[in-house]
């Protein structure tokens, strides 16, 4: 797999670092905040795009087997 960095935004509620994989040519997003983070991988720049822009939700949904600790 190679990697090439394209760059890193800092929105007021979320940072997103984008590259893209020069072998499919996908663009891959790690998107973050203080509490949480995510990694998306895409095959246009337009879906790119609005997943880049798009904030992440408050509201968060968890599992939480027997045993584990909630967050």
């Amino acid at each position: 797999m190679h990697i090439q960095s394209l760059g890193y935004i800092q929105f007021k509620t979320h940072q997103v670092a984008v590259s893209r994989d020069l072998d499919n040519s996908h663009i891959l997003c790690f998107k973050s905040t203080n509490s949480r983070c995510e990694w998306e991988s895409f095959s246009t720049e337009s879906a790119a795009v609005d997943y880049i822009v798009t904030p992440m939700p408050n509201l968060v949904y968890q599992l939480v087997l027997a045993g584990d600790q909630p967050n």
